[in-house]
């Protein structure tokens, strides 16, 4: 396997060839590579890529990016009906 083929995000199946690709269309920040790529906004919503995407930019464009910004973390929620909160203030 080719290096440039590696998953960085494997939620949203985001290859670090991906990311090369938008830091050459001028991306700097992890926030902004989340923007560009998706990285960080599948199903984990970054618990599992937001560390490695991090470390990647911050390692390997160490030059280019000068101010990095942090990855937000977004938990997961669920739709519920209203009646299940009725019914929990009732118990």
């Amino acid at each position: 396997m080719d290096r440039a083929d590696y998953l960085i995000c494997r939620c949203e199946e985001v290859s670090r060839h991906e990311i090369d690709a938008a830091i050459r269309q001028g991306v700097r920040t992890s926030q902004e590579i989340k923007m560009k790529t998706r990285a960080g906004m599948g199903t984990c919503q970054g618990r599992v890529c937001r560390s490695l995407l991090e470390a990647f930019v911050s390692e390997e464009y160490s030059k280019i990016v000068e101010h990095p910004s942090s990855l937000t973390i977004h938990h997961p929620v669920r739709p519920i009906h209203i009646g299940q909160l009725v019914e929990r203030d009732q118990s």
